[in-house]
């Protein structure tokens, strides 16, 4: 079988990944995605109820390929009810590791809703953020914006010891200079080859700007660079 790992940006948080036998499709809301091989399996991942990495749009995979099946985080249960068409749902909390067919999936809990996904499966690792963040607004309290960074760190912490192929990892503009904070730390926490900002609300040079300051700071060449919907990457 020929060895596939290849990363499509869709738009915002989605990514598209195929690998050889199989998609895994993340956080899609909306946005073109590329023509799929049908007989390819097709995991479709939400991480949270927000309307930014959820949509009832994704129902629509359900005669897309052979056999689609989705994972979505448990407060998805709860605030819709769109899934309900779907043949093949799997519903997680956050803390947990559960199998799906021949995947491991561990969640983390998010800072914000829902969870992250950290996947296992064809000889790769692959994690997405969701919103899982280190999130630090401008104008609120101190001591709020101290917890959420506490709880930031210690969810990073189960991943120190993961040796991860592909991490999708949130870079914020609305936070001003600290939305690279949550970056930086995975950057020094976490052994990921390869690593794409998202959540950047279409701010491309972000992307650019942050990749040029710390690819060198950390290790050259971890960092991909976005710059429009629809880019691909093919990775090793």
């Amino acid at each position: 079988m020929e060895n596939i790992f290849k990363v499509t940006y869709i738009k915002h948080s989605g990514f598209l990944v195929e690998l050889s036998d199989r998609y895994l499709l993340f956080d899609y809301w909306e946005g073109e995605l590329p023509v799929l091989d049908y007989k390819k399996k097709l995991y479709v991942f939400s991480s949270h109820n927000h309307r930014d990495h959820y949509t009832k749009s994704i129902f629509k995979f359900e005669t897309l390929c052979e056999e689609v099946k989705y994972i979505l985080s448990f407060d998805i249960k709860k605030g819709s009810s769109f899934w309900k068409v779907a043949e093949h749902v799997t519903f997680l909390d956050a803390g947990i590791t559960a199998s799906v067919d021949d995947m491991e999936i561990r969640t983390l809990t998010s800072t914000d809703e829902g969870v992250a996904f950290l996947v296992k499966t064809e000889g790769r690792t692959i994690y997405h953020a969701g919103d899982l963040h280190w999130w630090h607004w401008p104008g609120d309290p101190e001591d709020l914006n101290k917890v959420r960074g506490d709880n930031y760190k210690k969810q990073i912490a189960f991943l120190e010891n993961e040796q991860i192929d592909c991490s999708f990892v949130v870079l914020d503009p609305r936070q001003e200079e600290a939305g690279g904070w949550g970056m930086d730390y995975f950057l020094q926490k976490v052994n990921s080859r390869y690593i794409f900002p998202m959540h950047c609300w279409e701010k491309y040079d972000l992307i650019k700007q942050y990749k040029e300051k710390n690819d060198s700071k950390y290790l050259t060449g971890r960092i991909m660079e976005i710059v429009e919907p629809g880019q691909s990457f093919e990775l090793e």
